[in-house]
């Protein structure tokens, strides 16, 4: 589970690296002050919403992931409750 874990932080890491990346690489191109502007505000716009996109999956990922946790663990304390109810009848 850890693992996982760690695997989606670095794919956000490097999806949010890449982005900056080419942010960067956009305000170093030669271009005139309104298209730079324009183009700025494209890729911002661009990387807020792949970046939304990323953060919805992540929670989906761990909304699931708590759920499947709790109903193990609901499982479990039933069967304990159940062991320990069998165990009271014969003592």
């Amino acid at each position: 589970m850890r693992r996982h874990a760690s695997t989606t932080a670095e794919v956000v890491s490097f999806s949010a690296g890449a982005l900056v990346g080419a942010g960067l690489a956009l305000l170093y191109a030669p271009k005139t002050g309104h298209e730079m502007r324009e183009k700025v505000s494209d890729v911002t716009g661009d990387a807020i919403a792949k970046m939304k996109g990323l953060t919805e999956d992540v929670q989906d990922k761990l909304n699931r992931n708590l759920r499947r946790g709790r109903d193990y663990a609901e499982e479990k304390v039933s069967e304990l409750s159940s062991n320990i109810e069998e165990r009271e009848q014969y003592h």
